[in-house]
């Protein structure tokens, strides 16, 4: 309630202003230090704490206001150039308009991002993406100095992405009323649920459940798809088991890190099948609501959303009564007001409850005691898509979706299955002919995502280094020596046939986009998948990084808060060329090196995964790239 009407506030004013905000504390009964510390904390709100806004006077806004990325594959297609450019501009310097790098705007595959927002009645934004450099400061520019001229607007529905051909689409073609047929099959069972199975402590952690729909979520393998790779089935029994006046789902659809898109996609083309899963769902665990959280800046995905839950409703799979039974489960879209940290599933439940998005410490877990302290089942936009067609294809029993994954080359164990099970999203970006995102079957190598899907490196140059999960991974290097692994990973990188006898180095184009190989490997694996050619400025693309997560970081954390700006404060000092050989050298020295000591304290310590993934991008620049590093060092005197 306080983050809705915050927003509307917001989008009325351009800001909250400080009389509207005591009114909203009368209105809603609620102190007026609960809004501020709300207010204060997302990016999305301007907060205005002046002598002049005490006197009821509005603060001067810039009439138009320009938010560039500063991420990523935005980086690499000279958004820096751009921001620079504008700042230059005469609206700039006269305050008429305002410039600022922003995180993420989602758009990764059509770099560099820009939104120019409107500072005037109708709030409105205007999109610019992919557009070369010098084309976008040319229409800002032509913009700003004449209020009559039209702006494009390039808009994610005009983008070139189909779902007709996706596997997880099994309603493509077909009409609305046609969809949902996962709910009316399996309706009769949500009437008359099985009897719960006895609890048996020495049955087998990872035995089948009894209940069908659970059971058929653990043949086909699903998992979570937001990054942890969690077993859904798992979280699904768990909340079903768990004790709770009530219980409610929510989809994790804050897309905010650099690189990932699919789920954008995915809300775009098939909002369908991220609703139906949800229903599903709600319908197993008896919940009360369901919830779809969505960034902010994903204006269409939202209306789209939207839109669909209202169709559902008419077809009377959602809200009461449900197919003219007693089953009653409504859901609704909860606007996010921005931070990357939102994505944390405990940090993104404080949201919905109108906190500040700080993570929680665990246990206890969402699954027993999540939204206001009741048993919670969150799920990732992909992982809810993928089961309407779990639960009718095929025999209904998930063995579809298993056999979707690609064919081992050589199984790992004796007996051990044939195939990887599953299908999946990548999100692809950067250096590539083709980024987008792409159905893929689990299993498929890094190399034949590049060269099969994504039409192959851009302007056929090599491949330089890899970002398996935005910047969470670091950056991995096209060839990884042997001696940076352990021992034990150099045992499973053969016991997976991925070097042959008398190789030094592991080839990442081999690497199968697999969870369970890339964890034996000791590596990373996300939805974004950030490609980097030769050529590319990794020093440049490692300190972008670590200042995302200094800026993204909620603070609560003391080794967190500090330790990212400190590995800002050496990232910046690399790059400003204030650090000798030796002293590089000695960042990540066993016995005293600070960017080693740093990331060990903040993986121990920290209350979320963004303290164990922040030291990444500059540990793994120093670790594989001592060639970037050069240009960089300073000189002896």
């Amino acid at each position: 309630m306080i983050i809705q009407e915050l927003q509307q506030l917001q989008h009325a004013h351009g800001y909250l202003p400080r009389n509207a905000l005591r009114q909203l504390s009368d209105r809603l009964a609620v102190p007026l230090y609960r809004l501020q510390e709300v207010a204060s904390f997302y990016p999305h709100f301007r907060v205005f704490a002046d002598d002049a806004e005490e006197l009821c006077e509005a603060p001067k806004l810039p009439k138009r206001e320009v938010a560039v990325c500063r991420d990523m594959a935005c980086r690499l297609r000279g958004s820096p150039r751009i921001t620079a450019q504008l700042q230059q501009l005469p609206a700039a310097q006269n305050g008429t308009l305002a410039v600022h790098e922003v995180s993420c705007l989602g758009r990764c595959d059509r770099a560099p991002a820009v939104r120019l927002h409107q500072q005037d009645g109708s709030r409105s934004v205007h999109n610019l993406f992919g557009r070369p450099p010098n084309e976008v400061v040319e229409l800002i520019s032509h913009a700003v100095t004449d209020p009559a001229a039209e702006l494009p607007d390039d808009r994610d529905e005009a983008h070139r992405h189909s779902a007709d051909d996706w596997k997880i689409n099994i309603y493509a073609g077909l009409s609305p009323e046609q969809r949902y047929a996962a709910i009316r099959q399996w309706q009769s069972v949500f009437r008359n649920p099985p009897p719960p199975r006895k609890s048996d402590p020495d049955a087998p952690r990872d035995d089948k459940p009894q209940h069908p729909l659970i059971a058929a979520l653990w043949t086909a393998n699903l998992l979570g798809m937001g990054g942890a790779g969690g077993r859904a089935w798992k979280k699904w029994e768990e909340v079903l088991r768990a004790k709770g006046e009530h219980k409610y789902v929510v989809c994790n659809g804050d897309e905010s890190e650099p690189g990932t898109f699919k789920d954008r996609e995915i809300f775009l083309r098939t909002p369908y099948l991220v609703l139906e899963g949800v229903i599903l769902a709600g319908l197993l665990l008896r919940a009360r609501r369901g919830y779809i959280y969505i960034r902010h800046e994903y204006e269409e995905q939202i209306a789209a959303m939207r839109a669909e839950i209202e169709r559902a409703r008419q077809l009377g799979v959602c809200g009461k009564g449900i197919l003219g039974s007693d089953l009653n489960f409504d859901v609704e879209v909860f606007v996010s007001p921005g931070g990357y940290i939102c994505g944390e599933q405990t940090a993104l439940i404080q949201a919905i409850q109108d906190e500040r998005a700080e993570p929680r410490n665990r246990p206890p877990e969402l699954q027993t005691n999540g939204l206001w302290d009741m048993p919670t089942l969150l799920n990732n936009v992909e992982t809810f898509a993928w089961v309407p067609a779990i639960l009718t294809q095929g025999s209904s029993d998930g063995s579809w979706y298993a056999a979707l994954g690609q064919a081992k080359q050589t199984p790992v164990k004796e007996n051990a299955p044939p195939n990887y099970q599953g299908a999946r999203f990548f999100s692809v970006s950067g250096d590539v002919a083709r980024p987008g995102v792409y159905e893929v079957p689990i299993g498929i190598t890094l190399g034949e995502l590049i060269d099969k899907y994504c039409g192959g490196m851009l302007g056929g140059k090599k491949l330089k280094a890899v970002a398996t999960s935005g910047p969470s991974a670091g950056f991995l290097p096209a060839a990884i020596p042997l001696d940076a692994f352990s021992p034990r990973v150099q045992k499973k990188l053969s016991e997976h046939h991925l070097v042959a006898a008398g190789e030094k180095e592991f080839q990442l184009g081999r690497l199968p986009l697999e969870l369970g190989v890339v964890r034996d490997l000791n590596l990373m694996l996300g939805g974004g998948i950030v490609i980097y050619a030769e050529g590319a400025d990794l020093v440049d693309q490692a300190v972008a990084c670590l200042r995302f997560y200094q800026s993204e970081s909620c603070g609560k954390c003391v080794p967190c808060r500090i330790g990212s700006t400190k590995m800002v404060e050496i990232g910046e000092a690399l790059q400003n060329r204030e650090l000798t050989a030796a002293e590089i050298e000695g960042l990540l020295s066993s016995s005293g090196g600070v960017v080693l000591e740093l990331s060990q304290a903040m993986v121990e310590t920290a209350i979320c995964g963004l303290g164990n993934v922040a030291p990444n991008p500059l540990r793994t620049l120093l670790s594989y790239f001592p060639g970037d590093l050069q240009p960089y060092i300073r000189k002896a005197k």
